[in-house]
């Protein structure tokens, strides 16, 4: 018996029959729980790349219609099967397309204004099928989830590019006027006639055209956009370029040509345009699609402004103004602010600014005192001007109802009755501090002397709306305060302290004699007022007003940024 018991045991030890089942058993549970994870895992790894895409959607359509991104982000979410909940941030901003800011820079928040991106997040919560089996007894497992949140992120960018310009008013016709600016700009004796003035006035000119018409003149084709305004031209060469990208305006320039070709005035292009995002581009590639234009008239004022170092203007000028008997005057036009243009075609935030304005005029008026004539010494100095593109709003599937929003700063006036040298006018080091000016000079035996000085303008930015059909037709538009030149004038000449001065030997002297001055003052505020807004309006410009303009607002269809 004790044999057979041992030779059992031998045969049950040798015996493996059974063996994988019961090693499959054991194992049973750890493969079911790595197959639910291995099949949870799949899950949600598709319900990732499917909720990143419902997510990206939701990016282009929010930044495609910024005004409404929420919205849009929700309508996209809903059309893909997601619940507009699933949406949980939608956050509008800027984004700099800059290989030289790390991306993670790239996207940073702004206001509604001036966005051109918006950054989506979508969380949704993914049913786990085999994690709740993992709770093997009541009590424990109660931490193991029966979903997975998924958070997905979206940044959607459009182009949104404005040209826009600040200055060089268009008005009518004065040759006087208008010839004597020119032939200062061009540096020689110019006589634009009407029809080639309104010729100029009236044609428009493609910037991009322009600059590589300018690439051309100065033997740089195909350099890029940014390059081209970094030169510094010859007059003669500007207006080979204008003539070069508006050829059916070239007989209308031929005079202006003509006079530039021995002159020694210089453009300083880097402050008439900047070409913003577009500056990197060759002139040899395929103009961009935004549109940005300036009339050729506006472009030759721009010139002026931009011309280097400041150059007095000296005019000699038949107003036609009843009570103004003759004006002589002088005028110098400074630099624009550094680092500044005049025309932009750019993101938000860019600004422009129009030249510092000097002028002197010495007006007669044709009344007179005691058979004397009486002077009206008048200086005024205009500030910069500022435009700020402060935002764009627009739908790329509509373009009707694109808006540009400018926020205008015209330029402060300082005004003074007084008189001032040629040098005290090309001193842009000093202020100029004009003396006691001379307004009744009798038979130089007593004369009449007065100074007053007045400031106007309270610097604060006042934004300015342009609809997509003031865009279209490039409307102007002149912003101001108050009415800058009543303003000035009333507060001059209602504070003007008035001097009687005895020369020589005591004489008799006309008894209110100041007095006559004042009377014949008084009156003269509406011709000079009509003067100065002439003069400056012709000039291109507006005494404590800045004009400013939209020729083009782009806004792409929005493409994924990150």
């Amino acid at each position: 018996m004790r044999a057979l018991s041992l030779n059992l045991a031998r045969s049950l030890r040798r015996d493996r029959r059974g063996a994988v089942a019961v090693t499959f058993a054991a194992a049973a549970v750890a493969l079911l729980c790595l197959a639910g994870v291995v099949i949870d895992g799949g899950n949600v790894y598709t319900a990732k790349r499917s909720l990143q895409g419902a997510t990206d959607l939701a990016a282009i359509a929010a930044a495609s219609n910024l005004p409404q991104a929420t919205l849009a982000a929700d309508a996209t979410a809903a059309a893909n099967s997601y619940q507009p909940s699933d949406v949980t941030n939608v956050t509008l901003g800027i984004y700099t397309p800059d290989p030289n800011i790390p991306p993670a820079q790239r996207f940073q928040p702004s206001s509604a204004a001036s966005a051109n991106a918006a950054q989506v997040t979508m969380t949704h919560q993914q049913p786990l099928f085999f994690a709740p089996t993992f709770r093997l007894e009541e009590g424990r497992g109660a931490n193991v989830p029966s979903t997975a949140t998924i958070v997905t992120q979206a940044i959607a960018a459009s182009d949104h590019s404005v040209s826009f310009a600040i200055g060089s008013r268009v008005a009518a016709f004065n040759g006087g006027i208008v010839n004597a600016l020119l032939g200062a700009t061009v540096g020689g004796n110019v006589s634009l006639d009407l029809i080639d003035y309104n010729a100029l006035a009236g044609g428009r000119v493609d910037l991009f055209g322009f600059a590589k018409a300018l690439a051309f003149q100065v033997g740089r084709v195909g350099a890029t956009y940014g390059q081209v305004t970094s030169y510094t031209v010859s007059i003669g060469q500007f207006i080979a370029a204008l003539q070069q990208a508006a050829p059916a305006l070239a007989p209308n320039l031929q005079s202006l040509a003509a006079a530039a070709n021995a002159s020694a005035t210089v453009v300083n292009l880097s402050q008439l345009i900047e070409f913003g995002r577009y500056a990197g581009i060759s002139t040899a590639e395929v103009e961009p699609q935004v549109t940005a234009t300036a009339s050729a008239l506006g472009l030759l004022q721009a010139a002026a402004q931009v011309g280097g170092a400041p150059h007095l203007i000296n005019l000699n000028l038949n107003a036609g103004i009843a009570g103004i008997a003759s004006v002589t005057g002088l005028m110098t036009i400074g630099e624009p602010a550094q680092y500044s243009t005049i025309l932009a075609v750019d993101q938000t935030g860019t600004s422009v600014h129009t030249s510092q304005i000097r002028l002197y005029l010495d007006v007669t008026l044709a009344g007179a005192v005691d058979g004397a004539a009486v002077q009206l010494p008048l200086y005024l100095e205009i500030g910069y001007g500022t435009a700020t593109l402060g935002g764009i709003g627009c739908n790329a599937l509509d373009p009707n109802s694109t808006n540009v929003t400018l926020d205008v700063t015209p330029g402060l006036v300082n005004g003074w009755i007084g008189s001032v040298t040629p040098n005290d006018m090309l001193n842009y080091q000093n202020e100029p501090n004009p003396g006691p000016a001379t307004l009744l000079n009798l038979a130089n035996i007593a004369t009449v002397t007065g100074r007053v000085n007045a400031k106007v303008g309270d610097g604060s930015a006042v934004p300015v709306q342009f609809s997509a059909a003031d865009i279209q037709n490039a409307v102007v538009k002149t912003t101001s305060t108050t009415d800058f030149v009543g303003a000035l004038l009333q507060s001059l000449l209602g504070n003007l302290q008035l001097q009687v001065n005895v020369v020589g030997l005591p004489v008799l002297v006309p008894p209110g004699l100041a007095a006559g001055v004042t009377a014949a003052l008084t009156p003269a505020a509406a011709p000079v007022d009509q003067l100065i807004t002439m003069f400056l309006e012709t000039a291109g410009l507006g005494l404590g007003q800045a004009d400013t303009w939209v020729t083009g607002a782009r806004c792409s269809a929005a493409v994924l940024a990150g």
